[in-house]
This record gives C-alpha cells, sequence and structure tokens, in this order.
C-alpha cells in the first residue's frame, strides 16, 4: 500500500501539472483571440480513417480570405445531396481526390466539378451528375477504398480518379507503412474491436477541437510535424543512391520531392492501385479516367515531372487520362501563380476554371467513346 501511494503521488501531480498548463494555454490563447482554423469537419472511418462528418453546415476558414459556409451532404460528400439510385436518362460521374478536389473553400459553382458538370450537360443534351466523393488528406490508398465502399453504391457510368501529384504518391507510401487496411488485398471489413475503439476515440478528440483552442493549436502542431516527418521519409526513399568512381568529383544532385522519382517505391504501389481501381470499376460496369494536377512549386522547379511517363503508363494499360500540363507549360510563372490560392498547393477560382476547360474535350471525348454492354446487376 505505502508503495502504491509513493507512486500515485508523483502521477497525481504530473496529471495535475499537465492540466494547468492546458487550462492556461486555453486563456493565453483566447485572451489574443487566436484563430481558430475551422471546425473539425472530419470524422474516422474504420477502414477509410479522416472522411467528412454527415450533415454539417458551418463557417471554416478560407485560409486567405474570411470564412466560407461548408455544407457536407448526408453520405460524408462536400456537394448535395443525391438518390441512390441513378436517375433515368442521366449520366453520373463518381469523383475521387484529395482536398485540391473537394475545394470546400470555393464556392460549389466556382468548382472544376461544377464547371464540367454545366459543360458536359449542355454540350451532351443530357442531365450530369458529378457526385464529389473527395475527402482532405487522402491518397490513392484512401480513394480506392472510398469507391468501393461508397462510390460504386451509387451506381456511376464513370469514375474519375483526381491524381494530385503534390502528396499522392508519398502519401500512398505512409498509409502502408502505417499498417492500415490494404486495399491491394481487398481488407475492406473492419480489421479489428481496437479499431472500433479508435472511432469512438476520434468522436472524442473532434469535440475537443471544436471546443477548445489550446487542443486545436496542439493538434495543428502535431500534423505539421508529422506531415514534415511523412514528407522526408518519402524523399529519403526516392533518392537513388549511385556509387562514384573514386577520385572522381561529382555534384550532389538537387533533391526533388518523392514525385519526381518515377521509379521508387512509392510511385510503384501507387501505380498498384490505380491498376486496381480500373479493375475494380470494370467490375461495376462503369470505366476510368484519371485527372491529375501538379502542385504549384512543381511546375517551377528545372527538371519536370515525370508526367510523360505517367501518360504513357495510363495509355499502356487502357486508361483514359486527362491533364493541363500542355497548357500550363506554356504560361509564364506570374501567370501560373495567379491559379493557386496562397498556400501554393490548392486551386484559385480562376484554376479551377483553367483546368476545367483545357480538360473538359478529353473528358468529353472519353465519355462519348464507345462502351462495353453494362453487366452492372440493379437491385
Amino acid at each position: 500500500m505505502r508503495s502504491l501511494r509513493r507512486a500515485a503521488v508523483p502521477f497525481v501531480l504530473v496529471v495535475c501539472s499537465l492540466l494547468i498548463f492546458l487550462l492556461l494555454l486555453e486563456f493565453a490563447l483566447r485572451a489574443i483571440d487566436y484563430p481558430r482554423r475551422e471546425i473539425k469537419i472530419l470524422c474516422l472511418d474504420a477502414i477509410m480513417h479522416n472522411v467528412y462528418c454527415p450533415n454539417i453546415e458551418a463557417r471554416v476558414d478560407k485560409m486567405y480570405e474570411g470564412t466560407f459556409l461548408v455544407k457536407i451532404n448526408s453520405e460524408g460528400m462536400a456537394d448535395r445531396e443525391y438518390p441512390r439510385i441513378k436517375p433515368n436518362n442521366t449520366i453520373r460521374i463518381a469523383l475521387l481526390g484529395d482536398s485540391v478536389t473537394a475545394s470546400i473553400y470555393t464556392p460549389n459553382r466556382e468548382k472544376f466539378k461544377s464547371i464540367w458538370e454545366q459543360s458536359l450537360a449542355q454540350s451532351l443534351g443530357h442531365p450530369v451528375e458529378i457526385m464529389n466523393f473527395a475527402i482532405d488528406g487522402t491518397g490513392t490508398w484512401e480513394q480506392l477504398q472510398m469507391f468501393h465502399l461508397r462510390a460504386r453504391n451509387f451506381q456511376p457510368d464513370f469514375v474519375v480518379l483526381a491524381f494530385y501529384w503534390g502528396n499522392d504518391v508519398w502519401n500512398n507510401l505512409a498509409s502502408r507503412d502505417k499498417g492500415r487496411a490494404n486495399p491491394l488485398k481487398d481488407e475492406y471489413t473492419v480489421p479489428s474491436w481496437l479499431m472500433n475503439i479508435r472511432v469512438t476515440h476520434r468522436k472524442f478528440i473532434r469535440w475537443m477541437w471544436n471546443n477548445s483552442t489550446a487542443y486545436a493549436f496542439l493538434d495543428i502542431l502535431k500534423d505539421k510535424i508529422q506531415t514534415i516527418l511523412d514528407y522526408k521519409r518519402a524523399l529519403q526513399a526516392s533518392q537513388k543512391s549511385a556509387p562514384v568512381p573514386v577520385g572522381v568529383n561529382v555534384a550532389p544532385e538537387p533533391q526533388y520531392d518523392p514525385g519526381f522519382a518515377w521509379d521508387s517505391d512509392a510511385w510503384d504501389l501507387t501505380r498498384q492501385l490505380i491498376l486496381k481501381l480500373k479493375t475494380e470499376t470494370e467490375q461495376t460496369g462503369a470505366r476510368l479516367l484519371v485527372f491529375h494536377l501538379p502542385a504549384l512549386d512543381q511546375l517551377e522547379m528545372p527538371k519536370p515531372l515525370p508526367y510523360s511517363q505517367f501518360r504513357s503508363f495510363l495509355n499502356q494499360h487502357g486508361i483514359a487520362n486527362a491533364d493541363a500540363f500542355d497548357a500550363l507549360s506554356g504560361l509564364s510563372s506570374q501567370q501560373r501563380k495567379g491559379l493557386y490560392i496562397g498556400d501554393r498547393w490548392h486551386l484559385s477560382a480562376k484554376g479551377q476554371r483553367f483546368v476545367a476547360e483545357e480538360s473538359l474535350p478529353a473528358l468529353k471525348k472519353f465519355i462519348l467513346a464507345p462502351r462495353a454492354v453494362d453487366t452492372r446487376q440493379h437491385g
């Protein structure tokens, strides 16, 4: 009993000190009117991890210019409501992607998906529904899971994977190495009771985020550190070491982000995920198109991204694709900068329209191309 008391006293002191620190931090941050980035709109899914919480309507920070009203529908999409059964005479497209595609900071009418939707409906003479299943912070790994678990239930005619060169490659590697449910192995069931506990825990964490400025501050700091570590790890994995002849002075190769390392493990994993998505898409009777976008800094580097290799890979495997790289190469640095908001990752309203218009001909050609007989089971 005495030893238990001896151990309990330091424990209680540590807990009390931590609580006092958090309370002081909370008061200090509120006193200086520390800006709240946004309400916590992400929930935890046992398979996909981060997903949008359903039925949210709230104002969030627009990063660089005020706030914006965000609406998440009952299915967890940053989009309007859609019926499960596709309406007659309607072309339905499932759009997969990350925060660049979700574009929650952009009014819906200005998103590239809405511009596509309106233009296609006018030119094809049919109603077009482009359902935005994109989620912040996801890569191809989670987007394949999203198609299997949610998007295919809406009977899409086509699937568009919005591949983002900025972080999708190293996000995929991070998801695999964290031991998450693996879509390449068809791990689509809840792995354990422990994951259900984690889902409950995340709900509590979300409540803390939305009600404690101190918690939000510390969580943002933790996420920034984790992102830096994940990026550095993928960067190191993408570097190839070649033997240098003795006595020969060779200037070190400049380091580029993992998106440039076409022969890396991360890119090999990404290609496998895309091929698996093609297989699953075709099993539902739909067809896949890959639409790919770069970050601004990737366009400014002297070494071009391996987008020509990516196009060749997609063509080799019969996967339709669209991008704006050729058009982007003809712009000046200042013109390209105007297509992105201040973080240099997400598209501005001008950028949304630019990539939509440049990729629209390829998207329209893809939809009008002859297709095999629809073998989907309806019921």
